[in-house]
């Protein structure tokens, strides 16, 4: 039946890509921990009827009896026992797309943060584990997701041994999330991929879609326990089939089970076999015959790349383990279709001193071609190290802060310098922590990273170039805020002099700057935006955005910086401000190397109800080469 007939049968029964079936223990049949099961309302809400969705398919094509896109697939991950199976399987296309693009070859995005962006910052399903294909591609789309590295996927929700609010059925956004992105997170690239649509879930459509984009299609909808050889089924199921990761089209018997304890899976179909034959079993689990003794098979089966790791499931077969294959019949009559495409992938140039292949080309910093001209390359075999270990508390709430000094006697004009800090804190937003010398005050962190623990980051400060390096160095870390505490461990200054000649071109410093007086949205999730069109031309080596905002609760505020066409990053998010007028100024470092020409958009968004405000004013500094 079409989507348009079973809509009815969606709504009482589908936990649509959000109460996933979760991740099988070591026995036989497949069992899980069990399956969340949210309010199915807003699950299924915006899923059109089948048979309006556009048929990828061409009425003369001839499709392959078999067919693949293995080649541009990232490992198979293990979702744990979290309901995110479509988490997984947006991200998991997302890799794969990617990997089609060509230029980053081993892509490794961050599912628990897709899980933070599509509830935080799309605002969706705020009180369930689980998301669907369309709110995912939607948060990539619009917000971007960074890297594993930057914020690992932890296979275990939280509960109330992390926090007690996690418990009942109303549970705070962060139960759902694991909490909020570290600050590595907050500050890093954000990878985006083109707007995702539906399409025709029919085997055709689906066939047409991959055959000529070359790419792979997330499906999602109707779990059926014993179709799945689930160990939840209350009819018998079948371990071989398991083994094989076989999916056939459900029978009455399993349809009646299922509607019991409904739920929902996602995945990602990857290539088919319109050949493979499968004998179907009956509500007992007995192969099927027809009236003649002969056995009832099942043709035709996609590919599929499921989410539960492994070493349990699809392990015996022709496909690589963890895969799967169900039948064409389920995906059509009870499965939804979601698409993206291949991305436009535009990486930043080499930064020349920070410990970061920025460009993805395998060199680092001054091994890079690209850095050969740059002074922090030309001077290494100039730079010297200097570190102090204060170990000195931060007084709380206090303008004055702690100090400590670093006293540097090599001489030589500076050509870079990197500042390195350790500060342990149980809340760096409310942190200032400033770079000092002979009067010039240089801001390396001005209360960013919220409700985050600690400080531990490299600085690049191009302020002091052609500065003598020789005298006193002072670094000021102010605790603006009461009630959290830290101490000021460690900080290092790297310097590179220049040999013989100048320190490089001749920097310029601009400002910019509009003044909106435009009303904030309240509870929006698009916000506000204004624009500063940057006609000067120049690569920027340091940048500072400083907002200000009227509000009655800032803390409902997330402010975004962004290049039109380009990357996005969130500056403030959630900051404890007093109410009324605020300014802000902040060191923004993801631009450094950028060209500085172009369209600048700040965003302002006020992610909750009752309280206003203005965006007044804001203005950038840049200073270019």
């Amino acid at each position: 039946m079409s989507l348009t007939n079973r809509r009815p049968f969606l709504l009482a029964s589908l936990v649509a890509l959000a109460g996933c079936a979760n991740s099988p223990d070591d026995d036989l049949p497949l069992t899980y921990d069990e399956a969340p099961v949210s309010e199915l309302g807003p699950l299924v809400d915006g899923i059109p009827p089948n048979a309006e969705l556009p048929d990828e398919s061409k009425a003369d094509e001839v499709y392959p009896a078999r067919f693949d896109l293995l080649e541009t697939q990232t490992p198979v991950r293990n979702q744990g026992s979290r309901g995110v199976c479509s988490i997984f399987a947006t991200a998991a296309l997302m890799e794969s797309l990617y990997i089609s693009e060509g230029t980053i070859t081993s892509p490794d995005f961050s599912e628990q943060y897709l899980q933070w962006s599509v509830k935080t910052e799309v605002g969706a399903f705020t009180n369930t584990d689980g998301s669907s294909a369309q709110r995912n591609l939607e948060a990539i789309n619009r917000f971007g997701i960074v890297e594993e590295s930057l914020w690992p996927y932890e296979s275990r929700g939280w509960s109330t041994t992390q926090d007690a609010a996690c418990t009942g059925e109303n549970r705070p956004v962060r139960c759902w999330t694991n909490g909020e992105p570290p600050a590595a997170a907050r500050e890093g690239m954000r990878w985006h991929l083109p707007a995702g649509r539906w399409i025709r879930s029919t085997p055709r459509s689906i066939q047409g879609h991959m055959v000529t984009k070359r790419t792979p299609v997330v499906v999602g909808g109707d779990f059926f326990y014993q179709a799945w050889n689930h160990g939840g089924s209350m009819l018998p199921t079948n371990g071989e089939n398991s083994r094989r990761g076989i999916v056939m089209s459900p029978n009455d018997a399993d349809i009646a089970d299922s509607r019991m304890r409904p739920a929902g899976h996602a995945f990602l179909l990857v290539g088919w076999d319109s050949e493979m034959e499968v004998q179907r079993l009956d509500g007992e689990g007995n192969p099927v015959v027809d009236a003649m003794g002969r056995p009832v098979m099942e043709r035709g089966f996609f590919m599929f790349k499921n989410s539960w790791g492994t070493t349990r499931f699809g392990t015996e077969g022709t496909q690589p383990d963890g895969y799967g294959w169900i039948s064409f019949r389920y995906v059509e009559q009870y499965l939804t279709a979601y698409v993206s495409a291949v991305p436009t992938v535009r990486l930043p140039p080499e930064t020349c001193n920070n410990t970061s292949d920025d460009d993805r080309d395998g060199a680092i910093d001054c091994e890079d071609s690209d850095c050969a001209s740059d002074r922090a390359c030309m001077d290494s075999t100039s730079e010297t190290t200097h570190s102090a270990m204060p170990m000195v508390a931060i007084p709380d709430n206090t303008p004055a802060g702690v100090s400590s000094e670093i006293v540097v006697a090599e001489a030589g004009a500076i050509s870079s310098l990197a500042v390195t800090v350790d500060i342990t804190h149980t809340y760096r937003g409310d942190l200032q922590v400033r770079l000092e010398r002979d009067g010039r005050v240089v801001t390396l962190l001005d209360r960013a990273g919220g409700a985050d623990d600690h400080v531990q980051q490299t600085f690049s400060v191009a302020d002091f170039n052609g500065v003598d390096a020789a005298g006193t160095w002072r670094l000021v870390v102010v605790d603006t805020a009461s009630a959290d505490v830290g101490t000021l461990s460690s900080w290092s200054l790297a310097i590179t002099r220049c040999e013989g000649a100048s320190c490089g071109g001749t920097e310029q410093t601009r400002e910019h700057s509009a003044t909106p007086a435009a009303a904030i949205p309240d509870d929006s999730t698009s916000g506000v935006t204004s624009d500063i069109v940057v006609s000067d031309a120049g690569t920027i080596s340091r940048m500072s955005v400083t907002v200000g905002i009227t509000h009655e609760f800032p803390m409902d505020l997330t402010v975004r910086l962004s290049r039109v066409g380009g990357r996005e990053f969130v500056l403030l998010r959630e900051a404890s401000i007093d109410a009324g007028s605020f300014e802000r100024t902040f060191a923004v470092e993801g631009f450094v190397g950028e060209s500085v020409t172009g369209t600048w958009r700040l965003t302002v968004v006020d992610g909750a109800r009752n309280d206003v405000g203005t965006l007044d004013r804001w203005s950038m500094s840049v200073t270019t080469r």
